[in-house]
């Protein structure tokens, strides 16, 4: 097996894999990210510089997945992708862009819920490799609160970017301040609670319509993670 292959081929053979509802998902991904990168130009172009340079590390943050995929040489569901670039699109291309957070009172409760519950299901799968190659035996209820304490902890952090934000650049992603602080993490609560529940459940009874296909796609595409002895077939 070559493993020299450039960025290009690599992306050419891994394209030929996939089937047409995960094309359709990189190219809604691929227009997300170009719309961030028109909405960077469109502010160099009225030295909107602020916005500029948050448009740039936003855009830098849609390849995460990507970043995560080389560190660690596994292949992620292109779910993750899309997820990652629908929400900071959400986020900061139409919240604070095209100021939606401003227009509906109701955009940050979505995408804290929305987020809270992805990144739950995430905290619970990174957890689930581990069960599944048998590297940990963990009951149902430990995923639940690792899926819970990771949903929280990701939104806490980014609670603390709001506050650095507006205290240190002069934005208003606060909005209200403390009841705006308080009424984000509660829903991240939420969120993080209903992704608990999918994560446990799908342990004790091997039946959820979202980590089932996640998890099946996962151990797919990372055959050598995965080792399955006759024994080992996902709970």
């Amino acid at each position: 097996m070559n493993t020299t292959r450039g960025p290009w081929s690599r992306f050419k053979a891994r394209w030929a894999g996939w089937e047409w509802p995960e094309r359709l998902q990189f190219l809604i991904a691929l227009l997300l990210q170009l719309a961030l990168l028109g909405v960077f130009f469109g502010a160099l172009e009225e030295e909107r510089w602020l916005v500029a340079f948050t448009a740039l590390v936003v855009l830098v943050l849609t390849y995460l997945p990507a970043v995560i995929e080389r560190q660690l040489a596994i292949q992620l569901p292109i779910e993750f992708t899309l997820a990652t670039c629908l929400f900071l699109y959400a986020a900061f291309g139409l919240g604070e862009v095209q100021r939606f957070y401003h227009r509906f009172w109701w955009w940050d409760l979505l995408l804290h819920s929305v987020s809270a519950l992805v990144m739950g299901i995430i905290g619970f799968l990174l957890v689930y490799t581990f069960h599944q190659t048998r590297r940990v035996v963990l009951p149902p209820l430990y995923f639940a609160f690792t899926a819970f304490g990771f949903a929280v902890t990701l939104g806490t952090l980014w609670e603390i970017f709001e506050f650095l934000m507006d205290w240190g650049f002069g934005f208003n992603m606060q909005k209200s301040g403390l009841p705006d602080t308080m009424t984000d993490l509660m829903v991240d609560v939420g969120g993080a609670a209903v992704a608990a529940w999918i994560g446990f459940h799908y342990v004790r009874d091997g039946d959820s319509l979202v980590a089932d296909r996640l998890l099946r796609r996962l151990v797919a595409k990372n055959p050598r993670l995965f080792r399955q002895d006759s024994d080992s077939e996902p709970a």
